[in-house]
């Protein structure tokens, strides 16, 4: 891979490191200030220096009013050099450069081994801009921009994460604290009211929680959402920057991808249009998506099965997770926002609202044997029934009287995702007495169609191979 970026200097350790620079009008004020932020001893010579440069001479090192010559530049960590003669300019990076010595002539390209990069500051936390030598004026506009965008109280933020690290509560082990804490509207709120002491015991309170399991050897079938990143929940994030094998969909966004770690595997096993259509390499994906995600359980990495939305609304992992339970793999489903969703939302259309539509139908325009039409028949379909406790009786009678089987298998879902989550499978003719026996408390969801039997089964199948921890039996099994 060619790189053409040359390596923003203020990310090099200066601090305490003679830096030569050459010129005293506001091209080298420009230059000294970052300078001077990053601890480098500045050594300024100039013949003449301007107002912003004088403001700047308390904080030099060592000032010498004089020309300069190429004398200054041996011993230099690095050489700036901004005076108004671009030939005395050249001169010194051609005598930097046969010493080894990193240099940059002010707005002259070929002759800059670096450039110096708009920068934001933040306590801690340092923001580059740069356009590669090309434009400052565009970087130093970009940098205004974000200056205003980013709130001051980033620097009380970083600080305290800081002061955390000192403390110990750091490593790759406290990540998905470390990113619950820097999206908890809890500590945002205390920091802006200056209230830092309550913010430290906040961010350390969500440290010493104990992480969520993803184990190696795991894999966790996560549902990335309609698109933006902006839409991701928690839990795909942490998933997401704790795997070491990434299996996504060809509508992934490359936006979500960005957010894994460095190091992580990133494999496309999706497609567009034909379900047999060949990969960058000339292999067919769609067979390879499932050994590869046993053969990286397996081989003890933690892989992250990634599809667009949601993996149980028209995706795979439904069969995926019958192919994890077959091979005893430990696996986990978390949830995305579906376009089922997300689409009439970002088009401000509600799909139910009272005295317009009591419930909505979610059909496929893409199958192997064309799109959904007509009147689905009762086994091909499922219902989803939501708040439906209390009315159980009353809405498992009616779909039986719609020609549903009473064997048709069904479920209750109670307090979904949460630590108390609850689940009762049945059928029509029993779910109604399985919920009273089990004392289910609301919220509860209703699910009615052949895919429930699927989760009596995994469900059923615990006792010999316990891979289906989200997962929680109260009844129905006899």
């Amino acid at each position: 891979m060619e790189l053409t970026m040359g390596y923003p200097i203020q990310l090099v350790g200066l601090k305490g490191q003679r830096v030569l620079l050459a010129g005293g009008g506001p091209v080298a004020a420009e230059k000294a200030v970052p300078l001077i932020h990053a601890g480098a001893r500045v050594h300024l010579v100039a013949i003449e220096v301007g107002p912003e440069i004088e403001e700047l001479l308390p904080d030099v090192w060592r000032f010498d009013q004089r020309s300069v010559n190429e004398d200054d530049v041996e011993g230099a960590k690095v050489v700036v050099a901004a005076t108004d003669d671009s030939s005395v300019n050249r001169a010194l990076v051609e005598t930097a450069r046969s010493q080894g010595i990193l240099a940059q002539a002010a707005d002259d390209k070929p002759y800059c081994d670096f450039y110096s990069p708009a920068v934001i500051r933040r306590g801690p936390v340092m923001m580059t801009i740069s356009t590669d030598g090309g434009s400052p004026l565009l970087a130093g506009q970009l940098r205004r921009l974000l200056e205003a965008a980013i709130p001051r109280s980033l620097t009380a933020v970083a600080d305290l994460m800081v002061s955390l690290r000192s403390r110990g509560l750091k490593g790759l082990q406290k990540r998905g604290q470390l990113l619950r804490a820097l999206f908890d509207p809890t500590i945002t709120r205390l920091v802006d009211s200056g209230d830092t002491t309550a913010a430290s015991e906040r961010i350390e309170m969500l440290f010493n929680e104990e992480e969520e399991l993803f184990e190696p050897g795991c894999v966790a079938i996560v549902g990335a959402g309609p698109g933006s990143r902006q839409l991701l929940t928690l839990r795909a994030l942490d998933r997401i920057q704790r795997a070491d094998l990434i299996l996504h969909d060809a509508l992934v966004e490359p936006e979500v991808l960005e957010l894994a770690l460095p190091g992580t595997q990133v494999v496309d096993v999706g497609h567009r249009g034909s379900p047999n259509a060949l990969g960058s390499e000339g292999v067919r994906r769609i067979p390879l998506r499932i050994p590869l995600m046993i053969e990286g359980a397996r081989a003890g990495k933690r892989v992250v099965r990634l599809h667009g939305g949601d993996p149980f609304v028209f995706g795979r992992g439904g069969e995926e997770v019958d192919a994890l339970i077959e091979a005893g793999i430990i696996w986990e489903v978390v949830p995305g926002v579906s376009s089922v969703l997300a689409a009439p939302a970002a088009a401000g259309t509600p799909l139910t609202q009272r005295g317009l539509a009591r419930g909505f139908t979610v059909r496929t325009g893409h199958d192997t044997s064309g799109p959904t039409e007509g009147v689905l028949d009762p086994e091909e379909e499922t219902v989803v029934v939501l708040m439906g406790l209390k009315s159980a009786p009353e809405v498992l009678r009616g779909l039986i009287k719609e020609d549903r089987s009473p064997d048709t298998p069904a479920i209750a879902v109670a307090r979904a995702s949460r630590e108390d989550e609850e689940v009762v499978v049945g059928t029509l003719g029993t779910l109604d007495r399985e919920i009273h026996a089990a004392g289910l408390r609301g919220p509860a969801t209703l699910i009615v169609g052949e895919v429930a039997r699927r989760a009596l089964e995994r469900i059923a199948s615990l006792e010999e191979n316990p891979t289906a921890a989200v997962i929680r039996p109260v009844a129905g099994i006899s």
